[in-house]
């Protein structure tokens, strides 16, 4: 390692540096569960950018640094080198892609006992050939990189997909351990899947939240509000005005369904947000959104991508997304991949969930292995929603799992996960076929991540403990 050392002492005017790792023992981190998932996406794919603050950013790099070669989780210690984008490209002028070029060949030789930290990445993405090397380097997975950007960074990266849509961002808390927030929040449909888990979330960090629900209102302890109707929207914020932030999650999100029943579809997911316009004054609007508006032909897939949406679906929500920003002043759009997870045993069938009973029975099990679909754990989307209050993010993010999975892929993960959990062999055959429903399916709407969650089998295992946590919980009661 010292070859490699000596070697990169010709760099140190070009902004290259060796890093010193902390043997000072454990500290009480601020940032403890951002660090934990980027350091479980490191060692699956390789590399994590951190978006933070600058004030913040040298605290996560150092802890992260520590953990990944002072060998705390575990691996094989490495040797941390730093590579400041901003004096390197500064520094070599025209030459900058060479001299890269020189640097990344001299660490891939070592890449197993290496880590390379790119301070300031965004600048990468400002001259072509540097962008293209980074994104040859980051496909291979031959050089392990741990790099750092802000806010504006990453929209910087996001317009080059084809890079962004290999990295795996971690949007870092931005107030770790503060107080509650003192906001007034609204989420209209918090009885639904995503809608529950962001009022337990938000419960816990805002001072006052309110949830609205329609069916499953009075039995959830929430508001009863029908967004189809004009009238009762006006009456509900005549009696409860001046919201800081609301979140709508209400909207119809069944694509077949949406197929079947298009003015329904419509109503909830395009009319009711102009309705909700008249009324919500001076607030922060929220719209969640899906990676339908994409056509699924060609991701990775920025914000700024074109929305070429194949079902009818996709275009209420694509056309929801176009109401709330043309209708608010302040408005956040977060696009999400395919929601799984649990809240409790009324919870809305996923694709995982459908996946989780099916394996319970004493068959085969067919599963489509066409489309691939991108899984999000609820709670990680809901604290993907808080991160981008708290930065004040305005306009289109997004935010879907970091694997591109078929349904019979899912089932088979499952599979392996369920059995380490319970020691429960799945003991037939998962059959792969092509499923067609009502609506036609994007192939793989593959989107540019704002805040990477945490891996499919991590997730999974996630769901099914706290599962099996609330069953058991339930079964004491009665």
């Amino acid at each position: 390692m010292s070859n490699v050392s000596n070697a990169l002492s010709q760099y140190s005017e070009l902004g290259v540096s060796s890093l010193e790792v902390s043997n000072s023992g454990p500290i009480v981190s601020l940032f403890g569960a951002d660090i934990d998932r980027a350091i479980s996406l490191f060692f699956k794919f390789n590399n994590v950018v951190f978006i933070a603050d600058g004030q913040k950013e040298s605290e996560i790099i150092a802890e992260t640094v520590n953990k990944i070669c002072g060998g705390a989780s575990g691996q094989v210690p490495r040797k941390p080198f730093q590579l400041d984008a901003k004096q390197f490209i500064k520094a070599c002028g025209d030459q900058s892609a060479v001299r890269l070029e020189e640097i990344l060949g001299l660490l891939e030789n070592e890449r197993e006992k290496i880590l390379l930290v790119i301070t300031s990445l965004e600048e990468f993405a400002k001259d072509e050939r540097l962008e293209k090397l980074l994104k040859h380097i980051i496909q291979k997975s031959s050089v392990p990189i741990l790099g750092t950007t802000t806010i504006g960074g990453f929209r910087q990266l996001e317009k080059k997909p084809d890079l962004a849509g290999c990295l795996q961002f971690i949007l870092c808390e931005k107030m770790p351990g503060m107080i509650k927030r003192d906001k007034s929040v609204l989420i209209i449909g918090a009885t639904s899947l995503l809608g529950s888990a962001v009022f337990h979330l938000f419960g816990q960090e805002y001072e006052l939240v309110r949830g609205t629900g329609f069916s499953k209102a009075s039995a959830s302890g929430f508001d009863k509000l029908d967004v189809t109707s004009e009238d009762e929207i006006r009456k509900y914020f005549s009696e409860h005005p001046d919201f800081d932030i609301v979140v709508y999650i209400a909207g119809e999100a069944d694509a077949d369904l949406a197929e079947k029943e298009r003015d329904r579809a419509r109503v909830l997911n395009i009319d009711a947000v102009t309705s909700l316009s008249h009324y919500a004054k001076n607030c922060k609007f929220v719209y969640i959104s899906s990676e339908y508006v994409f056509d699924g032909s060609s991701g990775p897939y920025g914000s700024g991508s074109r929305a070429e949406p194949i079902n009818y679906y996709g275009c209420t929500k694509f056309e929801g997304e176009k109401a709330s920003l043309n209708n608010f002043s302040d408005v956040l759009v977060v696009r999400l991949g395919a929601l799984y997870g649990y809240n409790g045993p009324s919870d809305k069938k996923t694709s995982v969930s459908k996946i989780i009973a099916d394996l319970g029975k004493d068959e085969a099990f067919e599963a489509d292995n066409v489309q691939i679909k991108h899984p999000i754990l609820l709670e990680d989307a809901a604290r993907t929603l808080l991160k981008l209050l708290d930065y004040g993010a305005t306009g289109i993010y997004q935010a879907n799992g970091p694997e591109g999975l078929s349904k019979q892929e899912m089932a088979e993960r499952i599979a392996v996960v369920r059995n380490e959990l319970t020691g429960c062999i799945f003991p037939y055959s998962i059959v792969g076929i092509e499923q067609k429903g009502s609506a036609a399916k994007p192939f793989n709407t593959h989107m540019v991540n704002v805040d990477t969650p945490r891996p499919f089998n991590e997730g999974v295992r996630f769901m099914l403990l706290k599962q099996k946590i609330s069953k058991k919980r339930d079964n004491h009661e009665d």
